[in-house]
């Protein structure tokens, strides 16, 4: 169970509510604020930062001679922030998404959807003290164990967790002048996990294939300043719940596992409009003759 004092969480809840809370101070857009006829597709690419609550690891398979688990184990995230330009920008924990907004005029103007990718490195904590119950090779284990990463267990999925997501988004303006734009957004969604998983369990090492794993549900809030009509930036927080249900392990065992995740993201993107930029234009007051 995740917990709720934690600093780091606050922050997470505190920005992904703050949309809200703050929704009443927004500045009216100036006449000169740019729209597009047929609304806008984007592109943005960035980074993130997770936290991962505790997560019960279940391992089994062998015809059913083992399956255990091992319980309320912590897990960790690799960032690779202090390598930023000296890798792959594909190295750190990193996400792209694509997306498109609805026409402004339109009734649906503050809505849209997104399909969106975020790799995240997913790292058991080496020789932590865990509870284990179950059997191995028919022999039964209700018993305190030390997680050794040679001669026992060790799990990570950093080359990605990988949830690839679809959501739908809400948008809300606070300030919209010529050439600067704040709206807040918010996002719901659900999709499917593509781990990359390197296990060692019982002393033996592999490291598979990419392959669907899972499900992944959850929702993002933040803020996007926009720059002109087409370069924007965003801050958010996302919080998802991660079911690894089959994870390939050593042949012939499996792992399962779910977890739930805190995200921070900074992104950066461009706008693409269809059709023909349109100037939204406050209307003029009727004169009585």
């Amino acid at each position: 169970m995740i917990n709720l004092l934690n600093p780091c969480l606050a922050a997470l809840c505190w920005l992904s509510v703050s949309p809200f809370l703050y929704g009443q101070i927004s500045v009216a857009p100036e006449s000169g604020a740019v729209g597009s006829c047929k609304g806008e597709f984007y592109f943005a690419y960035g980074y993130n930062k997770n936290w991962y609550s505790r997560t019960n690891v279940r391992i089994h398979g062998d015809n059913g001679k083992t399956d255990f688990t091992l319980y309320k184990m912590k897990a960790h995230d690799r960032t690779h922030f202090k390598d930023l330009f000296k890798v792959q920008p594909s190295i750190p924990q990193y996400g792209y998404s694509i997306g498109y907004w609805m026409p402004r005029k339109g009734i649906l103007g503050n809505f849209g959807f997104e399909l969106k990718f975020d790799h995240a490195k997913y790292i058991v904590d080496d020789y932590q003290r865990v509870w284990m119950e179950g059997k191995v090779d028919d022999n039964s284990y209700s018993t305190d164990t030390l997680v050794d990463p040679i001669n026992f267990l060790h799990l990570e999925h950093t080359d990605g967790a990988n949830f690839l997501m679809f959501n739908v988004m809400w948008r809300h303006y606070f300030i919209e002048l010529k050439k600067f734009r704040l709206f807040g957004f918010v996002k719901a969604g659900a999709g499917i996990v593509i781990p990359r998983t390197d296990v060692t369990l019982f002393g033996q090492r592999w490291n598979h294939c990419f392959h669907v794993a899972g499900q992944v549900a959850g929702m993002e809030s933040g803020f996007r300043g926009q720059i002109g009509n087409i370069f924007f930036f965003d801050l958010s927080a996302k919080g998802v719940y991660c079911n690894f249900k089959n994870v390939l392990a050593v042949n012939p065992y499996m792992i399962s596992h779910a977890f739930w995740d805190g995200m921070v993201l900074f992104d950066i993107g461009a706008n693409f409009q269809l059709g023909r930029a349109g100037r939204l234009r406050h209307k003029q007051p009727v004169r009585e003759i």
